[in-house]
């Protein structure tokens, strides 16, 4: 095995310690990728060894435990990353076992682990002999494991859903995900972008119900494919683009705690008038303007607070809310998460998605619109808010359902890894 591959897992080492550390995964990531000089094909292995032992966290670690004399967590969070990144390889992605060892060893020394590199090779070796150990007996705890889940979700979801349910859930939520763009249709068209991938050997397709989306079988560093330099595209997942989707023509289009901006700029390229994103976090809005300047496309981004949104982007006629949650709908894209959530969460959460959408709807001008989605289908986040508002009175839900819409629940739309609800206000 090469320097090179063993370069690539020192890589991603260091992003799953970050990870641990509390950075989000896919920063985490993109800032190691951009330090480690790698070439295309060794980002696209770091890209798949980050996120496949988020993934199966729990159950590497289920593996890892009967090879081990003392606690996985006692370990040196970079052994301890190496050791789950080459259990993932082993497990996974049944590479060679002599190939994984020599490499996972190279790559301990490699991050100033070079003490731990015969504990490594022993580690993994035995992994590669016994294989994955049996599931406990325990149905609720052979889920958690079997789909590497926290047990409290998988309990919550087995409550909700039933055993059938919460397994079909679980199974999906561990597939990795296509990568979906959003075509920027004002640079740009369907067939251009065909063209231009299938020129480079990149697989993409269109994608049902979603008139701008290609989804592609592509890994890596997205700013290596064919159109990003010319604001060709914007990635967005399919749930997120069917929200933008379901929102109509506006004279003033507003986006409350609009993040890094990827929905008003969605709208940017599908609205005529007023086109404006509001978020607290400064940092935020600078990406957003940053994206905003490589799409070449017109809107206006302002650092505000979106419980007490100020007065000049009152009267907006279309108003989204896609509130901060749990991001517990998109799992597939945000394997870390799932280790950071924890049961007591939901209701603190709940109560501030309300407050945000009752000043949603304050902003929204008589007969206007408001559409409320977060990437979460857990009904604290989704039906409760939703019906606090209602019973609140002056708005309407809306039936109409959006692209690509699943489910239609007693408050909204299930969408792929996403939940939508139209308020139209009468008062």
């Amino acid at each position: 095995m090469s320097r090179q591959g063993s370069s690539a897992r020192a890589a991603a080492a260091r992003v799953a310690a970050s990870v641990e550390a509390g950075q989000h995964l896919p920063q985490a990531l993109d800032r190691a990728l951009r330090r480690a000089g790698l070439d295309t094909r060794d980002r696209g292995f770091c890209t798949e060894l980050a996120y496949g032992s988020e993934r199966w966290r729990s159950l590497l670690d289920h593996s890892l435990k009967p090879h081990l004399r003392r606690p996985l967590g006692d370990l040196d969070p970079l052994v301890r990353a190496i050791l789950r990144q080459g259990t993932y390889q082993l497990l996974k992605l049944g590479l060679p076992a002599y190939a994984v060892v020599d490499s996972s060893t190279d790559a301990a020394g490699e991050v100033g682990a070079g003490r731990a590199r015969g504990f490594v090779n022993a580690v993994l070796r035995r992994v590669a002999e016994r294989g994955l150990p049996d599931l406990p007996t325990d149905q609720v705890e052979a889920l958690a494991l079997q789909y590497a889940h926290p047990r409290w979700l998988v309990e919550r979801w087995v409550g909700r859903l039933g055993r059938d349910g919460a397994e079909a859930l679980l199974r999906r939520n561990q597939e990795v995900p296509r990568l979906v763009l959003r075509l920027n249709r004002r640079r740009t068209t369907l067939e251009a972008s065909l063209s231009a991938f299938a020129a480079t050997g990149v697989v993409a397709a269109e994608v049902p119900g979603l008139s701008y989306a290609l989804a592609l079988q592509a890994g890596g560093d997205v700013r290596s494919l064919p159109g990003y330099g010319e604001g060709h595209w914007q990635v967005q997942d399919v749930g997120a683009q069917a929200v933008g989707e379901a929102i109509g023509q506006a004279e003033f289009f507003l986006e409350s705690a609009c993040g890094r901006g990827t929905k008003t700029l969605q709208q940017a390229e599908r609205q005529s008038g007023r086109v404006t994103g509001v978020d607290l976090d400064p940092d935020r809005i600078r990406e957003a303007e940053q994206e905003q300047r490589r799409l070449g496309l017109l809107a206006e981004f302002l650092a505000a607070d979106a419980r007490s949104l100020p007065d000049n982007v009152s009267g907006a006629d279309q108003v989204l809310l896609d509130a901060p949650c749990s991001t517990l709908g998109v799992l597939q894209r945000r394997p870390d998460v799932k280790w950071r959530r924890g049961p007591e969460e939901f209701s603190a959460r709940g109560a501030l998605q309300a407050e945000l959408l009752r000043a949603a709807c304050r902003a929204c001008a008589p007969g206007g619109t408001v559409t409320y989605s977060v990437c979460s289908q857990e009904p604290e986040e989704t039906i409760v808010p939703v019906k606090t508002i209602l019973a609140d009175g002056g708005f309407v839900l809306s039936e109409t359902p959006p692209p690509c819409a699943e489910t239609l629940t007693e408050a909204g739309f299930l969408l792929p890894g996403m939940f939508l609800a139209q308020l139209r206000r009468i008062a």
